[in-house]
């Protein structure tokens, strides 16, 4: 059907084809905070030697727009496109905790599925990790997404609230829990830049 769909010879099943994925990445580069925030994402991965990734949310899930990896890094996949549950991530997390007050009730009403051992399910646990990241201004995820991957995340901010999330993330051999205080200024300081830019300052 022109490249909008695709069908597997072998199960007869369709899947988006190479046309609907080509037109989707062209509406997430015209998204004005892909443009706003490119310029710290790179100055984050640069001072981190980490991946740095943008990220917003669509209902009860982040889904990652933009990534900048380390020139020596190499990486098996980009994030671009990929969805995760808000509860399971530190971009999830900010994107909560900083958002509409509302959302967090909706969250805890909507199924908590454990994507790890590590994931935080508890409605307790999870008001006490919003409050946590409200007060630090960013918030961490250490095995809840994936085992062995950490990320730690901070709000880009518009009126008050939430529009998206930048994060920096690595294994948990390069970022260890000492580590994640520093790391969290650094993403917390490319998000206000973001944010500034947003606002046209």
């Amino acid at each position: 059907m022109g490249g909008l769909i695709d069908r597997d010879g072998s199960t007869q099943r369709f899947r988006i084809g190479a046309r609907i994925v080509g037109l989707a990445a062209a509406a997430v580069d015209r998204l004005p905070v892909v443009s706003q925030a490119r310029p710290q994402l790179e100055h984050l991965s640069a001072v981190t030697s980490e991946t740095a990734n943008l990220a917003i949310r669509d209902g009860f899930h982040v889904v990652y727009v933009d990534q900048v990896t380390p020139a020596q890094t190499v990486v098996m996949a980009s994030w671009v496109g990929r969805r995760s549950p808000v509860h399971a991530s530190s971009s999830g997390k900010v994107l909560v905790a900083f958002g509409d007050p509302a959302l967090q009730e909706s969250v805890l009403a909507h199924a908590l599925d454990a994507v790890t051992s590590r994931t935080i399910v508890s409605p307790a646990e999870l008001r006490r990790v919003w409050a946590q990241t409200r007060r630090q201004g960013y918030a961490a995820s250490s095995g809840e997404l994936e085992d062995g991957l950490v990320t730690i995340a901070a709000p880009v901010m518009v009126d008050g609230r939430a529009v998206a999330a930048i994060s920096v993330s690595g294994p948990a051999f390069r970022l260890p829990q000492r580590d994640v205080p520093r790391l969290g200024h650094d993403v917390i300081d490319a998000a206000r830049a973001a944010s500034l830019r947003m606002a046209g300052r």
